[in-house]
Order: C-alpha cells, then sequence, then structure tokens
C-alpha cells in the first residue's frame, strides 16, 4: 500500500487548476487522464504563445516571391558597385542552378506529356516526342541565364508554349480540354518551384548584400520595401527572405480573436492572398472562441474531478492502480466520451453557423463597397436593425415598410398553407377511409402522385400551366368562353397569393393525408362499434372519436409543419420568384408573393450582395420561430405524456 500524504494530496485541486495534467500525475497518479489532458493543454499553450507575423511587400508587391527585400538585379547592381569580391562566383552558380532547373523540369514535364499520348494513340506519341525534343533545346538554349529578368520572363514564356502545344494536340485527337487543365496545374508548379528555388538561391545574395549594406550604414535600403514592424525590418536588413517571423504570443488563437476584433487591415499589397479576408478572420475566431469554450469546459470539470479523486484517495489511503484508473475511465467516462463527438460536431456544424450570421447582422457586410477580399468589413453595431425597422427617413422607412409587408404575408402564407394542406389531407383521409369507397387504394395511389414527383417539377409546370397569356388554364377557360380575357394568376399581386396557396394544396396535401391515414388505422373498430351501439351518428364519431385521437397524435407534426412553411424557400421561388414586382422592389428585392426566407435569399445572391440586412432578417426568423415552436410544442399533450 502506498503512503499516503493528505496534506499533498488535497494540493491536487489547485494544482490541476495551474497546470491539468501534471497536477494530476504528481499528485493523485492519474497517468491516462494526466497525459491526455497535458497534451491539450500543451497544444492550447502553443497556440497562444508559438506564431508567425507575416512579411507583406510594399515594393514590387505584384511578385508574390519578393519579400522585404530588393530584387535579384537591384542586389547585384549594388554588390557590383561596391566590388564585392565573392559576387562572380555567386553569380556563375546562381546561373547553373536557373539553366539546371530550366533543363531538368522542362524534360521532366514534357515526358509526362509524352507519355499521356503514348498511351492512347502510338502514332500521335511519336509526334509529340518529336515535337518536344526539337522543343526542349530550342527554348533552354536561347536563354540568357545572366539575365535574372530574361529567365523569369523564359520560364512564363515556356509554360504557356507548353499548353499551348497541348491544346494543339488535344484539337488534332479532337477531345475535350479536360487534359489541358492538367497540363496548366503543371504549369503553375513549374513556375512556383522556379520562383521557390530563385528565392533560395538570392539569400546568398540579400546576405551579402545586407551586410554591405549595414557596413556602409545604409539599412534603409532594405526598410524601404517592407512596410512592417521593427522586428521584420530587421529582419529583411539582416537578409532574411521569408514570409513572416516568429511572434511571441501572438500565436493562432490570439491572432484568430483579434481579427475576429478587427476583422482585418488594409495590407500594403495588392497580391490577394497576402490581403486580410473579413469574412474568413471571423470564422476563424468564432472556431478559436469553440474551441476555448471546450478547453475551458475541460479545465473546470477537471478541477471538479480533481477534488472528487483527491477525497476518494484520502478515504481508501491508496491510489489507484494503473487498471484501476482504466477501468474508471472506461466505466464512468464512457457516456462523455461517446457524447463527446456529437457534441464537438453540433458545436462546429450547428452552432458557429448560427453564430456567423448573427454577427454578419452587426457589419456592413454588402457589395460594393465591402467585399472581401478586395475591401474589408467593418463592425457597425445596431446600424443595420436601424435601418430595417426604423420607420423615419426616406430609405429607412422604405425598409421598414417592406418588411411589415413581407413579414405579414409570411405569417399569412404559413397559416394558410399549413392549415389548407393538414385539412385538406385530413378530409381525402376520412373519405377513403368510408367502407362505401370503391378500390380506395387507387385512388390513393392517385392523390400520393403529386407528393412523389419532385416539387421543383411541380410548381415548374404551374407556372408555365398558369401563365397569364399564353397558360392553357386561361386558353382553355377562354375558348368555352367562361371569360373574356385572361385571369393574372401570377402578375397581379392578390391573384399570385391565391395560386400560391392553391398550388400548394395540391403539392402538400398528399403527406397530410398519409399520415392522418397511418394514425386512423391505430384507432380500434371497436371503440367505432361501441360509439354506433350508443346511437352516435358517422358526425358524431368523428367529432368525438376520430378527430381528437388524430389531434392528438399529429399536433406536434402540424406544428413543426407551420414552422417549416414560413421557412418553405421553394414553393414560393419555383412558381412566382416572389413576384410579382411592386413599387419598392427595384429598392428593396422583395416582390409581392416574397416570404422572409425568398427575400433573404434575393438579399445574398442577387445585385447588390446585402448579406448585413439578410442576417438581420434571419435573426428575426430564428427569434421568433423557434421559441414558438418550442413553446406551442411543449404545450402538447402527446409531449407531456411522453408519446412522442
Amino acid at each position: 500500500m502506498s503512503n499516503i500524504n493528505p496534506a499533498k494530496v488535497k494540493k491536487a485541486p489547485f494544482a490541476s487548476a495551474c497546470f491539468m495534467g501534471l497536477g494530476q500525475i504528481l499528485f493523485l497518479r492519474q497517468f491516462i487522464r494526466g497525459a491526455i489532458l497535458m497534451l491539450f493543454e500543451l497544444v492550447m499553450l502553443c497556440f497562444v504563445v508559438f506564431g508567425t507575423k507575416k512579411i507583406i511587400p510594399a515594393d514590387n508587391a505584384e511578385n508574390e516571391y519578393m519579400h522585404g527585400t530588393p530584387d535579384a538585379v537591384a542586389m547585384i547592381a549594388y554588390l557590383a558597385e561596391h566590388e564585392y569580391a565573392q559576387l562572380n562566383d555567386m553569380l556563375v552558380a546562381r546561373e547553373k542552378k536557373a539553366e539546371r532547373y530550366i533543363r531538368t523540369h522542362l524534360a521532366s514535364w514534357t515526358k509526362k506529356i509524352t507519355r499521356h499520348y503514348n498511351k492512347r494513340d502510338a502514332a500521335l506519341g511519336e509526334e509529340v516526342q518529336t515535337f518536344f525534343d526539337e522543343f526542349v533545346p530550342l527554348y533552354a538554349d536561347a536563354i540568357d541565364y545572366s539575365d535574372p529578368y530574361a529567365v523569369e520572363d523564359a520560364v512564363f514564356e515556356i509554360a504557356d508554349a507548353v499548353e499551348i502545344a497541348v491544346a494543339d494536340f488535344q484539337l488534332a485527337r479532337d477531345e475535350d480540354d479536360s487534359y489541358e487543365d492538367v497540363v496548366v496545374a503543371d504549369g503553375e508548379k513549374f513556375i512556383d518551384r522556379f520562383i521557390a528555388m530563385t528565392e533560395k538561391s538570392d539569400r546568398a545574395l540579400s546576405k551579402a548584400m545586407a551586410n554591405m549594406a549595414i557596413a556602409n550604414g545604409e539599412a534603409e535600403l532594405f526598410d524601404k520595401h517592407y512596410d512592417g514592424c521593427a522586428l521584420c525590418k530587421r529582419a529583411a536588413a539582416s537578409g532574411r527572405r521569408t514570409l513572416g517571423h516568429r511572434a511571441w504570443f501572438r500565436g493562432p488563437i490570439v491572432a484568430a480573436l483579434a481579427g475576429l476584433v478587427t476583422l482585418g487591415s488594409v495590407q500594403p499589397t495588392t497580391v490577394i492572398k497576402y490581403a486580410d479576408h473579413s469574412i474568413f478572420m471571423m470564422i476563424n475566431g468564432l472556431l478559436v472562441i469553440i474551441i476555448l469554450a471546450i478547453f475551458f469546459v475541460t479545465y473546470a470539470f477537471n478541477i471538479i474531478y480533481a477534488k472528487k479523486d483527491a477525497e476518494k484517495i484520502i478515504k481508501n489511503n491508496k491510489f489507484p492502480t494503473f487498471s484501476e484508473s482504466r477501468n474508471d475511465i472506461a466505466q464512468n467516462s464512457f457516456a462523455v466520451i461517446g457524447i463527446a463527438p456529437c457534441i464537438i460536431m453540433i458545436a462546429f456544424f450547428t452552432v458557429i453557423p448560427l453564430l456567423f450570421f448573427a454577427l454578419v447582422a452587426f457589419t456592413n457586410y454588402s457589395s460594393p463597397d465591402h467585399i472581401p477580399p478586395n475591401n474589408l468589413v467593418d463592425w457597425v453595431g445596431f446600424e443595420n436593425f436601424v435601418t430595417m425597422f426604423s420607420s423615419k427617413g426616406s430609405s429607412s422607412g422604405q425598409w421598414f415598410s417592406t418588411f411589415g409587408r413581407v413579414a405579414l404575408w409570411t405569417v399569412v402564407w404559413a397559416v394558410c398553407s399549413t392549415f389548407t394542406c393538414f385539412f385538406a389531407g385530413f378530409f381525402f383521409a376520412v373519405i377513403l377511409q368510408d367502407k362505401r369507397i370503391k378500390i380506395p387504394k387507387l385512388y390513393r395511389t392517385i392523390f400520393i402522385l403529386p407528393y412523389a414527383i419532385p416539387t421543383m417539377l411541380s410548381l415548374f409546370i404551374w407556372a408555365n400551366l398558369l401563365n397569364g397569356t399564353f397558360g392553357p388554364i386561361n386558353r382553355t377557360l377562354m375558348y368555352f368562353q367562361f371569360i373574356a380575357e385572361g385571369i393574372p394568376w401570377l402578375s397581379n399581386p392578390v391573384m399570385a397569393k391565391f395560386s400560391l396557396i392553391l398550388v400548394n394544396i395540391w403539392i402538400g396535401f398528399p403527406y397530410s393525408m398519409i399520415l392522418i391515414t397511418s394514425s386512423m388505422t391505430a384507432i380500434s373498430n371497436s371503440v367505432y362499434e361501441a360509439a354506433t351501439i350508443d346511437g352516435a351518428n358517422k358526425w358524431m364519431q368523428f367529432r368525438s372519436i376520430t378527430f381528437p385521437l388524430v389531434m392528438f397524435q399529429l399536433k406536434p407534426i402540424l406544428i413543426m409543419q407551420f414552422a417549416a412553411n414560413i421557412n418553405n424557400f421553394g414553393a414560393v421561388f419555383f412558381l412566382t420568384s416572389g413576384g410579382p414586382n411592386l413599387p419598392d422592389t427595384i429598392s428593396t428585392q422583395a416582390g409581392a408573393t416574397d416570404i422572409l426566407i425568398s427575400w433573404i435569399y434575393k438579399l445574398t445572391m442577387n445585385t447588390p450582395n446585402m448579406y448585413n440586412l439578410a442576417s438581420v432578417l434571419s435573426i428575426l426568423v430564428f427569434v421568433v420561430l423557434v421559441p414558438f415552436a418550442l413553446y406551442n410544442f411543449m404545450r402538447t399533450k402527446s409531449f407531456k405524456e411522453g408519446e412522442v
């Protein structure tokens, strides 16, 4: 039995609060749990402390491989002017590296292309090989390797020439351009590797020039090529050509949180991949917040369990063995381990999107002036909410009146589409249950067809049938002289809404009919027989037996259908596209039949993009819909009695 020092064991919670894993190992002998926690803690600490700071070129920003130092020609000229003794040897080495790279990699690249055509057509493969046997020496021998600019231009020209040649080969075989895409990708690699090789070979030039410039008191020659912090300037002045330097306490976690706060800053570069992207920075910040939340929850539970384990060790007067610790984790932590992946997935794929669209509502994320990566996004507080919900001012008032109109129609649409489909389905379900109906299965099959056909196709067909000018419905009615002129089914705001509800009944009632039919079949016939003996007619049986029992089972589904119809994007978009247009549609993009979800779609997908205002509407739908659905769902009898 181990000797237990209660005073030391009692320090376990405090030690675990300072160093999670180390406290578990040293004070509680929990080696498995301690090792896992220590690794987690160490990774988090590294992500906080260790980071890099980008070095972005101020001059010659279009040349991605120039980072913080003058280009090769400028360095060669400076070293030649100051009669650097080893310059000639360095230039010879540089030229040999460039020539060796071009000849070797160009030959390898062209052999790969030749093999491709050889596998498909031996004659064409021989033609391609003959072409490249002449092509490689022709281009490689014509380059002036002593001129860095000439070598760089030649690399781009070679890549273009190879791509053009392959396009001709593809045309000769009368094939698609799928292989051309592969060649273009290989060409980009050919250029990128050359640039990397050049940058690597120029470090010697850079270091030599830096030493000479510092010795001559001319370090500003490097500073003018980089507009950054003092540490970066010193790195550039010492000849280090790099994308970034080590920045203490600016690790990924700190950088992501800082990016979430600032949403980026204007960078002295025109190269897109070096510019700050506000939306990516916001997403990275949210990811880090979720990771930190997981860390702090783990941290809190670790302290709680450390306290419990310490009390248990003191009570038993012995430390747990390795097998006891393993069994404890396997048994007591099984539920946590099992549910953890689900919680993590929900956090990353549900919580983060919800937080993201909520945060966008507090920014100016909209076109044309605030679309990354060319422009930055800024925090604007509640400005978007004021724009949407304020009735003062011409522009704000217009948005407010449009919102009121769309929100009212959304509620009307949700109520009408839900109850019309449900009770139409109820009607047909009851009718088809009647014993006097012949071949009910055939009727059910026919009625289910609208639900079985893809909704998008059905709505496209209905849009053509209801065309006010050429639609078959209007032409038929006019042919039989029921109407004198076409009915504006989709071009009149009131008729368009009526048509939308009518078509939705045709598409939606089969689903309700199926649910209600299955629920009715679960009602025992003995109940109806007893009612018949008591003198109840069909209507009384329906009112007192069928309807209450069916609603008891399906009221939660009815509520969820109502919530789904508020967001029933497809029915509106594919039949009317939100139209017809109204006077305010040009500025707000909302048509007469647009509901909130289709309006949100237009604000995000149409030009100009107004992601900020769309996010405001999304928050409203979420805030109103979720509590409503939960409240009504929990008030249903079936939920209270645990039968859902």
